[in-house]
């Protein structure tokens, strides 16, 4: 079973396995190594034990982690947080501020994901609290000491978006603000509430920064960063003006999105070849980040 992938000397991409029928694969964890250590993105509470084993294989104590970075605090990248802090007695959590009384009190974050993701969440696990002095509230450009990582603020996917980049290494860790790369296809990840403008300036900023290499919360390291980031850029242009000529049709989200199978050559040959499971991941999350393009503020 492969458990890490080297993408670069200083970043791996750490396999969980998460225990859910097409969600092996599907969600990671990217880990940092310098002078201190981090964790980019830990998944849900179901993926620690997996997690654990990475890191493990991957040469480093658990006392050796300084850092758990989060992109957001969505359950499928920051649910594992205070399931795994127990395991790692010197990290600390680096999240945008406005994240940080969802992780002290989860309670909020709870009922959201429910109503967002249904039954998924009880497979994901529980969202544990996390004591407010281990947490470290972000800054736009902020470096983390020990590392030549710096946090952008990305809002767009979420308000409390934020991305990394390993300044030396040209490696930008995206989360969810460039779209999901998985299975060869690249899609997006626009739920409600969606904001198309903020997404735009983010999408701009990342550019900006010239990453050599992308690595994708769903999910993998990949060159041509810019290039990609540019093509995210212009899907995303197309399907929300597609989407919302499809609102002004009196289309429902679903036949929306059965719209934008049908008539993307990619997207049709893509679902054409899925099984079951992965089917039903890819139509919940598709239709979720339709939802949003079409309720969408721009």
């Amino acid at each position: 079973m492969e458990l890490i992938q080297a993408i670069t000397p200083c970043v791996k991409l750490l396999y969980t396995y998460t225990p859910i029928p097409a969600y092996e694969k599907y969600i990671g964890t990217y880990l940092y190594h310098g002078k201190k250590n981090a964790l980019i993105d830990p998944g849900p509470k179901t993926a620690v034990p997996g997690l654990v084993s990475s890191v493990e294989a991957a040469g480093l104590s658990l006392e050796q982690i300084d850092y758990i970075i989060l992109t957001h605090i969505h359950i499928d990248h920051g649910g594992a947080t205070g399931t795994l802090l127990k395991h790692l007695p010197h990290a600390s959590v680096v999240v945008h501020p406005r994240g940080v009384k969802h992780l002290i009190d989860p309670a909020a974050l709870t009922k959201g994901s429910i109503d967002t993701l249904g039954e998924l969440v009880a497979k994901y696990g529980e969202i544990e609290s996390i004591p407010a002095a281990r947490i470290i509230a972000s800054e736009d450009g902020m470096r983390l000491p020990g590392t030549d990582l710096e946090i952008i603020w990305t809002p767009g996917h979420a308000a409390h978006h934020q991305c990394i980049i390993a300044r030396n290494e040209k490696v930008l860790f995206s989360g969810d603000a460039a779209g999901i790369l998985h299975g060869g296809l690249l899609r997006l990840t626009t739920p409600p509430p969606f904001r198309l403008k903020e997404t735009l300036e983010s999408l701009d900023k990342l550019i900006a920064l010239a990453p050599s290499i992308i690595c994708y919360g769903h999910l993998g390291g990949y060159d041509n960063a810019v290039v990609r980031l540019q093509t995210f850029r212009t899907l995303l242009l197309h399907w929300y003006e597609a989407a919302q000529s499809r609102v002004k049709q009196g289309m429902t989200f679903t036949q929306a999105l059965d719209a934008f199978i049908e008539t993307e050559p990619d997207l049709k040959a893509y679902f054409a070849a899925l099984d079951k499971d992965t089917r039903k991941r890819d139509y919940a999350q598709l239709t979720n980040s339709v939802t949003g393009l079409m309720t969408a503020a721009g």
